[in-house]
């Protein structure tokens, strides 16, 4: 069966799946993409899980986090015991995956969640891995490694129906893709003093809001207990009009495929239609009245995500520049410091410790570049991310910024949207 399999190497991906359900395969498929490598499960040629080498902990936790809305017993405790029973070895993936052995720990052994909330994970987990599964850009580097014992089996899915309901998944991804290229991208709202989100309410804007500080689609997803398709879809239309920021993916979800593109397909589909059909987790509504369902911010990751403050300082002895940035950034997304002289600046800024530095290239008795250079010379600053500010573009400028050891240059006068482009650029 083995060597059936490789030969289809040419093949498009749906023919593998294809052949492996005509022969009844019992094994892990494993596909590789990027330096990450997909693990798919087979008993008797249905799918039983998918998984891959990319953080499958942090997938696992999140999803739990999700279900611990619902669910009182699983704790920070309980969600991070199985992370810590079953170590994360990649080479055990192909026969028994850990993080698979830890859901199955968590419902069999501990008694933490029910068969069913059991299944509505690894219902969640592989639905998540076979979109990234599904985006890969052929032709697919795979192989197929048989099993004589098969994996421990919650449930299982019918790979064709499966198939059309992940691709109508995409489908509905992709009426976002001219401002959405990935479900791990991060987002930031621009200004939480002109902030509305359309059909939510007042107190679901202010929970989602607070969210929106780069945390990603599928994280938003876990802590409101909504769909990541119906995060997409709730923040649409103020991601068009920049309300809402749409910025890259952080590490290592940058190794992830981007959402497929298909020119034309779907252009006389509207999202609403897409909606109505597509697999959406049951227990949400599929009209529109699912957006008034009450956001609950209780998860156990809120907390951090409400707390969190960038620190920021501007060395820069012009006081309306201070206050451009007082108008342009959000005071309960940032912390700032302002340092207008810059013979002070070095202690002050050791003292406040920043995680990005704005410096002024042009000021007197020391200017932006030579303090620049002092900074990247001190073990404190060797990786903060600086900005050189300057009234002139040009390459002589450029130039002279990194020598001097810069990470990057905005040009004065600058606008809000040119100033948060460069500073959620490097914070991370």
């Amino acid at each position: 069966m083995e060597q059936d399999i490789q030969q289809a190497s040419a093949t498009r991906l749906e023919n593998i799946f294809q052949q492996l359900a005509k022969l009844k395969a019992n094994g892990c498929l494993q596909l590789s993409y990027n330096s990450i490598i997909f693990f798919v499960y087979f008993n008797e040629g249905k799918l039983i899980y998918a998984t891959n080498s990319l953080a499958p902990f942090e997938r696992l936790e999140r999803h739990l986090r999700r279900l611990s809305n619902r669910n009182s017993n699983l704790t920070n405790k309980v969600i991070k015991e199985a992370r810590q029973k079953f170590r994360n070895v990649l080479e055990s993936y192909t026969e028994n995956p850990s993080d698979y052995r830890g859901l199955m720990w968590l419902t069999s052994e501990q008694k933490y969640l029910s068969k069913d909330e059991a299944i509505t994970i690894l219902r969640r987990v592989t639905r998540e891995v076979f979109e990234s599964i599904l985006s890969l850009p052929e032709p697919l580097n795979y192989s197929f490694v048989e099993q004589s014992k098969k994996l421990v089996e919650l449930c299982s899915f019918d790979l064709d129906s499966y198939l059309k309901q992940c691709q109508k998944r995409l489908q509905a991804w992709q009426t976002f893709s001219n401002h959405i290229q990935s479900s791990y991208q991060r987002l930031y709202l621009a200004n939480s003093n002109d902030s509305t989100i359309r059909n939510l309410t007042t107190e679901q804007n202010e929970t989602i809001c607070k969210l929106l500080k780069g945390l990603n689609f599928r994280q938003i997803s876990a802590l409101i207990d909504q769909d990541e398709l119906i995060v997409a879809k709730i923040l649409h239309s103020s991601i068009i009009n920049n309300t809402v920021l749409v910025r890259s993916r952080k590490p290592p979800f940058d190794k992830l495929p981007i959402l497929p593109k298909t020119q034309n397909l779907f252009e006389d589909i509207t999202v609403e239609d897409l909606f109505n059909d597509i697999d959406i987790d049951s227990d949400v509504e599929n009209s529109s009245a699912r957006t008034t369902k009450k956001f609950n911010s209780n998860s156990k990751e809120t907390i951090y995500a409400l707390e969190k403050q960038w620190k920021l300082a501007c060395v820069d002895d012009n006081l309306n520049i201070h206050h451009q940035l007082e108008d342009f950034l959000d005071r309960k997304m940032f912390t700032i410091s302002f340092i207008r002289e810059p013979m002070n600046a070095f202690a002050q800024l050791i003292e406040f410790k920043p995680e990005l530095i704005l410096l002024d290239a042009e000021m007197p008795h020391l200017n932006g570049y030579e303090l620049c250079g002092l900074l990247r010379n001190h073990y404190d600053f060797k990786y903060t991310p600086i900005i050189m500010l300057s009234g002139e573009q040009g390459i002589l400028n450029m130039t002279k910024s990194r020598l001097a050891g810069a990470t990057d240059h905005l040009i004065k006068p600058f606008t809000q949207s040119s100033l948060l482009n460069i500073v959620f650029k490097y914070l991370q």
